[in-house]
């Protein structure tokens, strides 16, 4: 079941496209995704997923998105963007898909380092 909740990243071999920013603490196995702004010391969000299966065997992953971020961007996030991130890639997995929103949540926080 683990390497199920991985299928997507392997795929998309985010780790690799992005070795500054992408971290999985313990390698494929691993129950969360570490993605850290090399401009923006301090800030890292991780996604964290969870694989339910229902009574009929379908499979259902679930991703979250944690935010941490030093306090005094906090103080100065006046538009809610970091408390309002988790509902917000909610929406964008719905949207997305959680490769597409993957490669565009890890891409926005690796715009300035990368161009």
């Amino acid at each position: 079941i683990e390497a199920l909740g991985l299928s997507v990243l392997q795929r998309s071999g985010d780790e690799e496209k992005y070795p500054d920013a992408v971290h999985l603490s313990e390698g494929p196995s691993s129950p969360f995704m570490v993605i850290r702004s090399a401009s923006q010391p301090g800030f890292e969000l991780v996604i964290v997923w969870r694989i339910q299966i229902d009574e009929d065997g379908k499979v259902f992953p679930k991703l979250d998105l944690l935010t941490k971020v030093p306090q005094r961007a906090l103080e100065l996030d006046k538009n809610r963007a970091i408390e309002t991130a988790p509902l917000s890639f909610r929406t964008l997995l719905g949207v997305l898909g959680i490769e597409a929103a993957l490669e565009s949540l890890i891409k926005s926080l690796c715009a300035e380092q990368n161009g």
